[in-house]
This record gives structure tokens, C-alpha cells and sequence, in this order.
């Protein structure tokens, strides 16, 4: 499998060099720049804002699989407070009165143990004296609460967790992370990709325009050669007045169709502006023209390489990895977690019951019952892999049927423009026979007319199969995964 990790897509040096040249040359010698079809693709690439966005959401996934890390390692938490109690703590004593019974009663017994010869109570035994100490006790009045004289104190504590094991949670969230990383790689592939298709059909569109328009001219000027001729024969009473008119009818139709293909052609040029993402005072020009080149292509190969660089097929391959790993955190909910900890107190003596210094231990947890709510989720993931499994099949046979459509599309478009090349070259022979019979006096208007639009019909229906034969091929290449290899293919 095709490694998806890709860097940012900050400009180059040669990228910031080529826009100021363009600045230059357009404020300086008022000139427009021609662009080729790799430098339009090298600005698209580095200011083009849907890849910046989809480039800042890879520079999110990367920092959030730093932050899944951070799972292994542990907690450290410095907590702190101030505590102001309304009354001081009393210890209700009617609660512990026994308790209190008995261990006077047992200090009692003890002193008499020990010092009972020098008092007069040498014959009185410890167990006596301690169940008559006890007795004579528990007949006094209940004893008044004990009071702890503090209001107000404050409170710190310096505590640090480190989990032990957690039914393997951790790894499968850092595997998780990493998932949604690869999958932003590839959803930028995806999205560089779609771009380059963009620039490249847009880029092509706006050749064909110029070798449309270009063709338009041709016709109207001879048009008007025509008009210019058969306003001569009119005026030496060669042909009659009304043969004027299909004449400047004719140039009357090429100019609309001018015109209209000159509105198309900088409508063409705002949309691939918008590509390149170029402010409108850069003024730029495309190639003339785009010479044909015969392409062989080999589809078990083309299809092999869709199905190892087609970045759909990729993120599904990310989505089957993050199934898998949820999968696994809904397995560790039905293992115990078991963490050491430790807590240093601080301003102990502030407190009014003093905690220890230190304290350490292990803790374990584990769910023994949650309304079968971790069972329910569990069977959930296992589904989810199966319909990622299913989604993965069905993306397999569309590739195949897209890798297939697009080839058989650029074969037929190949086809049909070489079949066009011998009609332009007849209907140029056709157009040049007409327009020379008409200047010796042999042909009509009309017959010149119609080889003139006929000509042009040609002309432009081989220029349109150009332009689809080629924009057959990136979309082909674009399908299997490898855009820009449409680029070489042309500048070659």
C-alpha cells in the first residue's frame, strides 16, 4: 500500500519567485505572462484555499496523535483551595460515648495495673478494674461535643496518577489517532488530486477557446474577403445585388459567433483564476495551442495502480483500521483498570484532621453492570467492521467500473479525432476549390458560403475531440490515482 504520509504544502522559493515575476511583468511592462500547465498546477497547489484548509486539518490530526501519547505517561496535579466553614467542626461525643467508655476505662485499668500496690489496689485485677471503670462511665451524662477551634485553612496537594493497565484503552486510542492522521494525509491527496483534474480541464478549456476563436477569425476574415468579392462583381455587374446578402449575412453570423466564444474565452479565464487562486492584477496568458500525441495505454496496469494509489480505497483502509480500534476500546470497558497513585499534602497542620504526608497505593475498578449498555456498544462496533468490510467491496467495483469508462472514453475520443483529421483536411480542400472557382467566375456565393461554414464545423469538432481525448486521459489518470501524470503526457 502506497505510503499516504505527505508534507505541507507551503510554497517554494521557485513559487514565491514566479508570482513576483508575474507582478512585475504586469505592472511593468504591461504585459500578460504565459503560464504552463505545471506552473498553473504549482500555484494551485501552494495558494489554492480548499488545499489549505485540508492542510491545516492534517497539522489538527498530527497534534491531536502527539496528544493521544500523552495517555502512557502520568498525571501530575498540583490542587489547591481555601475552605471557610460558617461554625468551627464539633465531633458529636453521643455518637462515640461507648467508645469513649471503654478507652477511658482501659487507660483506667492499666494505671491501676501498674501503680496499684503504691495506691492501696494491689489485690484489684486489670479485668476487674476495667469492668468496673467501664460501668461507673456509662452512668455519667453524655459528654458535650468536642470543638475543633478552626474556622478557615487552606488546603494543597501535589497528586500524580500513573495508569498500569486499562484492558488495552490506551494503545487502541493512540492506534485510533494515528487512523484519523493517515486518513487527513489522505483526504488531502484527495482533495490535491480533484484540484489538479479542476486546473486541468479548466486549463484545457481555455486552449480550446484560443484554437476556437482562433478558427472563428480565420472564417470571418474570410468572410469578409467573400463580401469584399462579391461586392467588386456586383459593382462590374458580374452577379446580381441580391448575392450580397447571403454574403453579409454570413458575416454578420461569423461575428456573433466570435464574439460569443471571446465572452466564453474570459469567462474561461476568471474560472481557472479562481484554480490557480490569482488576484486579477496578475495578468496571465495559457499556451496556444496543445499539438496531438497517441497514447498507449495498458488497463490491467492502470487498474492495478487505482487499486494501490486510489485515495478512496485508502481511506477506507483507515476507516477498517479506526473500526478495529473502537472495536477494541468497547473490549476494554469489560476489563478492570488498574492505576497507581501518590498525593504529597501540603499546610497539613492547617487542616483540622492532619492527613499524612505521603500517600501511595495501587487502585483497581472494574464495571460489573450498566443496564447491558457496553454489551449494546460492543455489537455495535462489531457491525461497524462489517459495513467498512461491505464499503470497501462496493468501492473496489466502482473503481474498476471508473477505471474502465474513463479508458474506453479516451480510446473512442482518440478514434474520433484522428477520423476528424482527414475531414478537416478534405473540407479545407473543399472551402479552397470553391473559393477559387467563385474568383475565376465559375462558382457561386453560396457554394463558398457553405465550404467556408463547413470548414469551420470540421475545424472546431476536431478541436473539441482534442480537448476531450485529453481530458479522457486525466480523468483516467485522475482514477487511478496518479493526476499529474497528465501534465507530463502534454508537455512532452
Amino acid at each position: 500500500m502506497k505510503n499516504w504520509r505527505t508534507t505541507g504544502t507551503k510554497a517554494p522559493f521557485a513559487k514565491i519567485t514566479l508570482l513576483v515575476m508575474m507582478v512585475l511583468t504586469s505592472y511593468v511592462n504591461a504585459q500578460k505572462r504565459e503560464i504552463s500547465i505545471t506552473e498553473a498546477l504549482e500555484l494551485s497547489y501552494s495558494s489554492n484555499e480548499k488545499i489549505k484548509q485540508y492542510d491545516e486539518r492534517v497539522q489538527q490530526r498530527v497534534y491531536e496523535n502527539k496528544a493521544a501519547k500523552g495517555n502512557f505517561l502520568p498525571a501530575l496535579n498540583l490542587l489547591g483551595g481555601y475552605t471557610y466553614l460558617s461554625e468551627n467542626i464539633e465531633v458529636n461525643t453521643s455518637q462515640i460515648s461507648s467508645s469513649l467508655d471503654a478507652l477511658g476505662a482501659k487507660y483506667g485499668a492499666a494505671f491501676i495495673e501498674t501503680y496499684g500496690e503504691a495506691i492501696g489496689l494491689s489485690g484489684v485485677t486489670a479485668e476487674s478494674a476495667f469492668t468496673t471503670l467501664n460501668t461507673v462511665l456509662g452512668q455519667f451524662p453524655s459528654y458535650p461535643n468536642m470543638v475543633v477551634d478552626n474556622q478557615q485553612f487552606p488546603t494543597a496537594a501535589l497528586t500524580a496518577t500513573q495508569p498500569l493497565y486499562t484492558g488495552g484503552k490506551i494503545i487502541a486510542a493512540k492506534r485510533y489517532a494515528k487512523a484519523e492522521l493517515r486518513s487527513a494525509d489522505i483526504e488531502l491527496i484527495q482533495v490535491k488530486d480533484e484540484i489538479a483534474n479542476e486546473l486541468v480541464e479548466r486549463y484545457l478549456n481555455l486552449v480550446l477557446l484560443k484554437q476556437v476563436i482562433k478558427t472563428r477569425k480565420e472564417v470571418y476574415k474570410g468572410m469578409l474577403k467573400h463580401k469584399e468579392q462579391t461586392e467588386r462583381a456586383i459593382q462590374l455587374e458580374i452577379l446580381p445585388k441580391h448575392i450580397l446578402l447571403r454574403a453579409q449575412v454570413a458575416v454578420a453570423d461569423a461575428q456573433k459567433d466570435l464574439d460569443n466564444d471571446l465572452n466564453k474565452e474570459q469567462l474561461a479565464m476568471m474560472v481557472l483564476r479562481t484554480t490557480m487562486n490569482l488576484p486579477d492584477s496578475i495578468q496571465f496568458k495559457v499556451m496556444d495551442s496543445i499539438t496531438y500525441r497517441e497514447l498507449y495505454l495498458d488497463f490491467e496496469a492502470l487498474l492495478n495502480t487505482a487499486y494501490t494509489k486510489q485515495p478512496i480505497l485508502g481511506l477506507i483502509g483507515q476507516k477498517e483500521e479506526m473500526a478495529k480500534q473502537a472495536l477494541a476500546l468497547e473490549k476494554s470497558k469489560f476489563m478492570p483498570t488498574i492505576a497507581a497513585f501518590g498525593t504529597y499534602n501540603m499546610f497539613r497542620d492547617e487542616l483540622p484532621v492532619v492527613p499524612p504526608q505521603f500517600i501511595v497505593g495501587v487502585q483497581a475498578q472494574i464495571n460489573l453492570f450498566n443496564g447491558f449498555k457496553d454489551i449494546h456498544l460492543l455489537q455495535a462496533k462489531k457491525h461497524l467492521q462489517k459495513e467498512v468490510e461491505n464499503a470497501k467491496e462496493y468501492a473496489t467495483q466502482q473503481i474498476h467500473l471508473l477505471v474502465q469508462s474513463n479508458y474506453i472514453n479516451a480510446q473512442n475520443q482518440q478514434k474520433l479525432y484522428n477520423s476528424l483529421s482527414a475531414t478537416v483536411e478534405l473540407a479545407k480542400e473543399n472551402l479552397r476549390i470553391n473559393t477559387r472557382r467563385f474568383e475565376e467566375g465559375l462558382g457561386k456565393s453560396i457554394d463558398v458560403i457553405d465550404a467556408s461554414l463547413l470548414y469551420e464545423k470540421a475545424k472546431i469538432e476536431q478541436l473539441v475531440a482534442l480537448n476531450s481525448y485529453y481530458q479522457a486521459i486525466a480523468n483516467l489518470y485522475t482514477a487511478v490515482g496518479e493526476p499529474e501524470k497528465i501534465i507530463l503526457f502534454i508537455n512532452t
